[in-house]
């Protein structure tokens, strides 16, 4: 099979495959006409991020599926979550250091956690993590920013050992956990982590944009849930290199799945922080231009992620429908598209689980399926069978 000569984009939509609840999910109930059309008139199937056996302690994030998406295996290139979060938004860092990824939360006055994302409200936090930035002092400098909604990123700059337990008790209701050490070389680590959640509680709850996000009926970001402490980097293959392409780029918003691109070689442009329709508009608008430049163009969309953790069947839905309404110029692409997803979240569930999701691939020109629209059910009809990361590039490249 000759080399593919066409440009390809990737289409990445966090989390859009679902459970079914009542025999039906988010994406066999919304309207999507551009969406079926494309599986009509190409090929679709089943894709297999990771095999079940990955998924044993807990559910995956969205690192170690991107590394996985990449076609690389995570068991070969292990990484902790925190270092990317600092990579994929563009922090200088230096390897020893340990950085934490960091959620704004709302606990009451037990550390009962109310909401682990500070009802997602973003209004203030920018104050803040400002105010507390000048205002701590643990003994050893740091860097701490908000990268993206109620996630932050703390970096303590000081070889430190990584073998910290998180705060973070993933449930609303529960008491916050002690940072606990895993080893004696990591009791320094956790003593400092705990000094500086506890510096951040204290600031955080008598900050004045806290008690202006209770009079607007939004929940105080008042504590910090930490997890995924980690202290190096990855260390991947150059992609483009590998499937020999001149070059490729990522366009995502901060976070590890940019930084697992860039650590692949990839450029990068940044998804500013907007609503989701300016988002959605940002995003098309930058594929059309990127696409003269680069031979493939790998795009992460978080939205339907969110909707499925806040356990919202119907906002997923109207996700997907906007989404749509943004494909129907890739009905005339003279490319090829990727359209797919790294998880299942559930909104039953409200997290990731484990499973195949949807593939669909527009623009190969032969080889059409019966499938007439773009489901979790209705692609175990596809033709691509028993997919993986490695399989889908091998069919998208054209090797």
């Amino acid at each position: 099979m000759k080399k593919n000569t066409k440009k390809i984009v990737f289409l990445l939509f966090d989390g859009l495959a679902d459970l079914p609840i009542n025999g039906t999910t988010p994406l066999k109930e919304a309207k999507k006409p551009n969406l079926d059309y494309l599986a009509k008139n190409g090929v679709t199937g089943e894709l297999t991020v990771l095999p079940n056996s990955f998924w044993k302690d807990k559910p995956l994030g969205s690192h170690n599926l991107g590394i996985s998406l990449l076609g690389f295996n995570p068991k070969k290139y292990p990484t902790q979550r925190g270092p990317l979060e600092a990579v994929g938004t563009d922090i200088p860092y230096q390897e020893g250091h340990l950085a934490i990824r960091c959620n704004l939360a709302t606990v009451d006055e037990n550390l009962k956690v109310i909401d682990r994302r500070a009802g997602r409200a973003t209004y203030g936090l920018d104050d803040i993590v400002r105010y507390v930035n000048t205002h701590v002092d643990i003994g050893v400098p740091f860097t701490f920013l908000r990268t993206y909604g109620h996630r932050c990123i703390l970096i303590l700059k000081k070889n430190l050992d990584d073998g910290i337990t998180p705060n973070d008790p993933f449930k609303s209701g529960e008491r916050v956990n002690p940072i606990g050490a895993l080893s004696k070389e990591a009791e320094e680590s956790a003593e400092l982590v705990q000094r500086f959640v506890d510096k951040f509680y204290d600031l955080a709850q008598y900050h004045p944009k806290n008690f202006e996000r209770k009079k607007k009926g939004l929940l105080p970001a008042n504590y910090l849930l930490v997890r995924q402490a980690g202290n190096k980097l990855l260390d991947l293959p150059n992609f483009p290199k590998k499937h020999k392409l001149d070059k490729a780029v990522c366009l995502a918003e901060n976070g590890a799945v940019k930084a697992v691109c860039m650590l692949a070689d990839f450029n990068s442009v940044t998804i500013p922080e907007m609503p989701f329709r300016e988002s959605l508009e940002f995003i098309f608008d930058n594929i059309e231009e990127l696409l003269t430049n680069y031979p493939l163009v790998y795009v992460h969309i978080k939205w339907t992620d969110e909707p499925g953790h806040d356990g919202n069947f119907k906002e997923k839905v109207r996700m997907i429908e906007a989404i749509d309404k943004h494909l129907e110029a890739f009905k005339k692409f003279d490319g090829i598209l990727v359209f797919t997803t790294d998880h299942i979240t559930s909104t039953e569930f409200k997290d990731h689980m484990p499973g195949k999701v949807p593939l669909l691939i527009f623009g190969k020109g032969k080889g059409k399926d019966n499938v007439k629209t773009f489901d979790e059910f209705s692609v175990k009809k596809g033709r691509l069978k028993n997919y993986t990361p490695q399989k889908l590039w091998r069919y998208a490249l054209g090797k």
